[in-house]
């Protein structure tokens, strides 16, 4: 066995896990002895986090052709996210597997890489892609993932969406968590499973769907057989072991008359949750709306001076989440402490209270709230309290009023009685079948061309993700005080420990010419400057930055679009220290900056080696000897474009005496090129694709490695057009690459030889023949059946991969 943890049995492995003489529950030794199945059913607070994680990670020793390398989380809350990976850094920790604990980085050791997929540039968030050979786990709310499974990753630049795409559909063991909570991603993800069973990975890759509700026709779509799945219960062994305690704890139900005017309710709250709270204990309030739980929260504070209260839901920015999470989760202090919550607590936090308080939800989610009361059978005596929420124009968001009217009746029905986790599961009430968009083929294969549109936007991938009104943007806030109210142009783009999530209708407010003072920014996908952000620029998943001095942010309340005291802004990382980075905007091309002087030949050589390297320590059987060769062959060609004449300019102006022969790497820290779009990947393609180009002559998969060649920063796939202002320059150009725009003679490799050239941009024209058409090429690879979509892209990311390996090691001085 290769270094790392010593495995042993699955239940020493535990032991050593957790830190302490604990052994695990028959059903999770079944894990991993059989694997994961399709659908774990089982009930809340029963270990399903340690279910997922560590038979996935034993059999990664024991198993490891039978088990694949990456684990990838998915989650419905941010605080689920920062939880979970707390409590599997320690694992990883206690195992020896050399990661670090700190659950907002990258543990990149010899044998696990943990990362939290949360957006942001920064930059070790590439570890796991730089690194397809390791085991790595994976986790991320169902926004962050799936949005990079569709090729469209929320608060991820544009370069890295094919990478993310193709190491998410191969090679990947999926893990979805509390699937009640998923609205449209559960379908999303079902049918995202199908599509990789039908048209092929690079190598074979599974979901689980985790649940203590869902049955199996929960998972049928257009494109998923739920026939053959496999699913594990509960067995009577582990109903009868150290489970049963926690099973048989019991929560008396009582119902509150509050107010129904709304601005009565949130005292009349407070002032129960402060009567019935016990010294010593935690007291959880489950409030729907994040604007409700704000002004309960107020109410509590105001009302009992001397209480310790902690408002906690989604919409802070991470250190202050963090802080706010360690005081729920932390033993209440002498006088106890109030939890006032939404929808964070519901699912996924192992905390316990001797009373709480829940609004009336879908019964779903009822059941999930009471498993954070009595949790593991510590009080004789607990109380889940419940009452309606106040009237107003929805009373019931973010769920169906009638969902809401089922669950209070059934509620009503058990007044005064004491239940237990199971009675509540298997307690029939009906809920109404969620309606969402189904992601189908087409969508898929669209999705997979990422040139933004003539208007810079990009398809809305939200629908498939997330009920519209749970949507969200992330915004930053920097201190322009010296500049005026607005950035640089240059302006850093936002790493991940400055982002707030936020809701769009309240953003879009900030958006636009009538803002003012408040407004909000955006950076151009083209251009690459940042400009005042149009209402048309709030989607899902964008980032955008705001003036600290305007307000926007309160540390204790999040997200607080009406407060107007200035927000202290989260110190920006050190540019300089983390070298250029490859950003947004079409010209960008900070790789090739930043860095010593590399020669074009040794460069190509280099990032061919590593692309051999990197699938020696692969298993793929999806793909072809022919289909790795290709890719081989264009990680050997991918630069060939940087022999452009204006390529070879912007690299010679980083000094004085530049060596000589052509460049593939310099000193340049960030000059734009004189033809400020230019992709030097597209001159590369149409350099191999020139009559006189005699490299891949004979060659297997001649169409597969120019594509790979001009795929490989991930701007040149399937469209190609001119952007911004290029199509009315004279000569008119295509990502800064003109009609007879000559290419000298070299050798690119030892013992080979290509002479100058005059390309031609004819196959990027509208109207093309279809032979001689980039996109019908390009769609034509992607369609064919021994490739597809998810095997294309990971081809793509081998050659990608290894060039961001080359230029690291290049930065790193190896």
């Amino acid at each position: 066995m290769n270094s790392g943890p010593q495995v042993g049995e699955f239940s020493e492995f535990v032991a050593r896990a957790v830190g302490e003489a604990r052994v695990p529950y028959p059903y999770q030794v079944r894990l991993a002895e059989e694997g994961l199945p399709d659908l774990l059913r089982v009930p809340t607070g029963a270990g399903k986090t340690l279910a997922a994680v560590l038979p996935w990670l034993w059999r990664t020793y024991t198993l490891p052709e039978l088990t694949p390398r990456r684990l990838v989380y998915v989650l419905p809350l941010r605080t689920l996210v920062e939880q979970t990976a707390r409590e599997v850094a320690g694992w990883l920790f206690n195992l020896g597997a050399r990661t670090s604990r700190n659950p907002e980085g990258v543990r990149d050791g010899d044998e696990v890489v943990l990362q939290v997929l949360m957006g942001g540039a920064d930059r070790k968030d590439d570890a796991w892609q730089l690194a397809p050979d390791k085991r790595a786990i994976l986790i991320g709310t169902q926004d962050m993932v799936l949005s990079r499974a569709l090729m469209r990753g929320y608060a991820e630049t544009r370069p890295r969406w094919p990478i993310s795409y193709a190491l998410l559909h191969s090679d990947a063991q999926w893990v979805f968590d509390e699937t009640q909570l998923l609205g449209p991603a559960l379908p999303t993800s079902a049918q995202l499973q199908g599509f990789r069973d039908k048209l092929g990975t690079a190598a074979p890759t599974r979901s689980m769907w985790m649940s203590a509700t869902l049955a199996e026709d929960g998972l049928s779509t257009v494109d998923h057989d739920v026939t053959t799945l496999r699913t594990v219960e509960l067995s009577e062994e582990d109903r009868a072991g150290p489970l049963a305690k926690r099973l048989k704890a019991t929560r008396t139900i009582e119902r509150l008359d509050l107010p129904t005017d709304p601005k009565k309710y949130p005292a009349a709250l407070a002032q129960v949750l402060l009567e019935r709270h016990h010294a010593g204990t935690r007291t959880i309030a489950v409030l729907n709306t994040v604007e409700r739980a704000t002004s309960v929260c107020a109410a509590v504070r105001k009302a009992g001076q001397q209480a310790d209260v902690v408002l906690i839901h989604s919409r802070f920015r991470p250190a202050e989440r963090r802080r706010l999470m360690e005081l729920v989760v932390a033993d209440p202090p002498p006088g106890g402490r109030i939890v006032i919550s939404t929808q964070v607590l519901e699912a996924g936090v192992d905390i316990t209270s001797r009373t709480l308080f829940t609004e009336t939800a879908q019964w779903s989610s009822i059941v999930q709230r009471a498993g954070r009361c009595n949790r593991g059978g510590e009080y004789l005596a607990a109380c889940l309290l419940w009452g309606n929420p106040p009237n107003g124009r929805n009373p019931a968001a973010p769920y169906q009023q009638d969902d809401v009217e089922a669950a209070s009746a059934a509620l009503g029905e058990l007044k005064g009685v004491a239940v237990t986790s199971t009675l509540l599961q298997r307690h029939v009430v009906e809920q109404m079948p969620e309606l969402h968009a189904v992601l189908r083929r087409r969508d898929l294969l669209q999705l997979f061309d990422t040139m933004p549109d003539l208007t810079g936007a990009d398809i809305d991938v939200s629908p498939w993700i997330r009920d519209g009104d749970d949507t969200g943007v992330f915004v930053a806030w920097r201190d322009w005080s010296s500049r005026g109210g607005r950035p640089a142009d240059d302006e850093l783009l936002p790493s991940r420990e400055e982002l707030c999530p936020a809701p769009i209708a309240d953003v879009k407010n900030l958006a636009g010419p009538d803002s003012g003072a408040r407004r909000v920014w955006v950076r151009d996908r083209v251009r690459g400057n940042w400009r005042p952000a149009s209402r048309a620029d709030v989607v899902p998943g964008a980032v955008l930055l705001a003036d600290a001095s305007a307000g926007g942010y309160d540390p204790v309340l999040g997200w607080a679009p009406s407060s107007r005291t200035a927000v202290t802004p989260v110190p920006s990382r050190d540019a300089a220290a983390d070298g250029p980075a490859e950003g947004d905007a079409i010209g960008d091309d900070g790789l090739s900056c930043g860095l010593p002087w590399v020669g074009l030949s040794q460069h190509l050589e280099d990032v061919e080696k590593d692309v051999a390297a990197l699938v020696c320590g692969l298993w793929l059987p999806g793909l072809t000897a022919a289909q790795i060769t290709a890719a081989k062959l264009a990680g050997r060609y991918h630069d060939l474009g940087k022999c452009h004449e204006v390529f070879q300019e912007t690299l010679r102006s980083a000094g004085p005496n530049p060596p000589a022969g052509l460049l593939a790497k310099s000193p340049n820290l960030g000059t734009r090129h004189s033809r400020k779009y230019l992709r030097h990947e597209l001159v590369g393609a149409l350099m191999l694709t020139h009559p006189k180009c005699r490299l891949l002559e004979g060659r297997q998969e001649r169409s597969l490695i120019i594509y790979l060649v001009a795929a490989h920063h991930g701007r040149v796939r399937i469209s190609v057009r001119s952007v911004g202002e290029e199509s009315s320059e004279n000569p008119p150009l295509v990502l800064g690459v003109a009609e007879g725009d000559c290419t000298p003679g070299f050798d690119p490799t030892p013992g080979e030889h290509i002479g100058p050239l005059t390309l031609s941009t004819s196959s990027l024209r509208i109207g093309a023949a279809d032979g001689d058409s980039w996109t019908s090429r390009a769609v034509e690879l992607r369609d064919r059946s021994d490739l597809g979509p998810f095997r294309l892209a990971y081809l793509e990311a081998l050659v990608r991969i290894a060039d961001m390996r080359v230029s690291k090691a290049y930065r790193e001085g190896k």
